[in-house]
């Protein structure tokens, strides 16, 4: 790939070159440079997906959805239109999507063991696995019909191609894309999203995931909420694609209005649609999904990029949607004397995160959640045993490999604990096979 990549550059530098009248050495280097951090620059370092040259991704991007949005006006927001499809899904269960590729796959066998270890069955109608269409006969043998009966939950290998057909798209914005698109088939009002690098540290149960409002009767999603201070440019971004200012929707001082965070988040179906709905008003039917895909593309050389939780808040706060599908655990808990949940605490988010004391107090939480897991079958049967020992729990931590750490580094350490785990609480011979099959296959891969 770095052969190719250089002979690439040299061809380009030549033509340019040429093309111009550039003679000169000094002026032919300054050029190749340039050429250089542009070709970095549209490899996208922060793909899941394989990573190939498209020098002509500002130009030939194209992005097409398989099953149209049919949005419908909202006579209360004439801007803001709604999805069509009146559908009852259920608030009361949820729906877990992993969105992954191959790249990603050598994370995959301890992202499913901390699961295996820590995900209550209980409503949960499916955990979806999506991936691009090529990468798909990779997990097969782990996810087939034949194999899914062995797994305590609903299991669904899904091609990405059944919601987005996409040409020269292979980057980060897809796949954030694909967070919202899921939307369009899940058969739950709430999805938990996470990707490949989310590690399971605390027992999941959905109770305590989904509140139920007294006053309504209906459900509502946790969330993880942060200061809006941090990746200022993600907002500004987010607010010219959506053309509107956070300020013009809300009352109060928007810098106090704590926000979104990140992956591991839960997503309401009516909010990701309405979203989608709103782009495709401002850009047109058949072209918001390629604009989306190629917004201000060189703007991501200065850290400016739209994503797909600023786009969500952004939309749930201008339709007055957030409070009515989202609550924050920290206000639940304090008047009922639990411990605050947190959807993620302490991660790896790069290199110089990857300390020993880091890597000792993650085996620390590891091993107290699967301790604490333990308790809940013994005395329970599996189910929820609040622990008020500590202030907080939070349910996983994020091992991002996009900063040189090794995601080898990360099961070598942690996956044991995971396995041990899971063969003391006798799971069945199927499934530990088919864990272990996995790993071999995937960790060489």
């Amino acid at each position: 790939m770095k052969q190719k990549l250089s002979i690439s550059i040299f061809y380009l530098c030549k033509f340019f070159a040429k093309q111009f009248g550039i003679c000169l050495k000094y002026t032919r280097t300054t050029l190749c440079i340039i050429l250089l951090i542009i070709i970095l620059f549209l490899l996208d370092g922060k793909s899941i997906h394989s990573v190939r040259f498209y020098l002509g991704l500002l130009i030939s991007a194209n992005v097409q959805h398989i099953q149209p949005l049919q949005c419908i006006s909202d006579t209360n927001q004439l801007n803001w239109p709604r999805y069509a499809k009146v559908e009852n899904k259920s608030d009361y269960n949820l729906t877990v999507v992993i969105v992954t590729a191959r790249p990603e796959f050598k994370r995959l066998p301890a992202t499913i063991a901390a699961l295996l270890c820590h995900l209550d069955s209980r409503r949960i109608t499916e955990v979806m696995f999506l991936v691009p269409p090529k990468d798909v006969s990779l997990l097969q043998p782990y996810l087939s019909n034949e194999q899914a009966k062995y797994w305590p939950w609903s299991v669904s290998l899904l091609s990405d191609d059944i919601l987005l057909k996409h040409s020269h798209t292979v980057s980060y914005r897809l796949q954030m894309m694909f967070k919202l698109f899921i939307a369009q088939i899940i058969r739950t009002e709430y999805y938990l999203i996470l990707d490949s690098d989310c590690l399971a540290l605390w027992p999941i149960h959905v109770e305590e995931l989904l509140y139920k409002d007294t006053k309504s009767s209906s459900f509502k999603a946790i969330v993880q909420m942060e200061d809006n201070l941090g990746h200022s440019t993600w907002w500004s971004e987010s607010e010219e694609l959506l053309q509107i200012k956070l300020q013009s929707c809300v009352t109060t001082n928007t810098s106090s209005i704590p926000t979104m965070g990140v992956t591991p988040s839960i997503l309401s179906r009516t909010i990701a649609l309405r979203t989608l709905c709103r782009l495709q008003k401002l850009y047109g039917e058949k072209t918001f999904l390629t604009t989306m895909a190629k917004w201000s593309y060189w703007r991501l050389l200065f850290g400016r990029m739209w994503t797909e939780y600023t786009l969500y808040f952004l939309t749930a706060r201008c339709t007055e949607l957030f409070d009515l599908y989202h609550f924050q655990h920290s206000s639940i808990a304090s008047s009922n004397s639990f411990p605050t949940l947190n959807l993620y605490g302490l991660s790896i988010w790069g290199l110089s995160d990857w300390t020993t004391d880091n890597q000792n107090r993650l085996i620390e939480a590891i091993e107290k959640g699967l301790k604490w897991r333990r308790k809940e079958f013994n005395e329970a049967n599996g189910q929820h045993i609040i622990d008020k020992s500590a202030a907080v729990h939070s349910l996983f931590t994020v091992l991002q490999g996009r900063h040189r750490v090794d995601p080898k580094f990360y099961h070598q350490l942690f996956y044991p604990l995971y396995v041990k785990h899971l063969e003391e609480q006798n799971q069945t011979v199927n499934l530990m096979n088919i864990l272990n099959t996995m790993t071999k296959n995937l960790m060489i891969e």
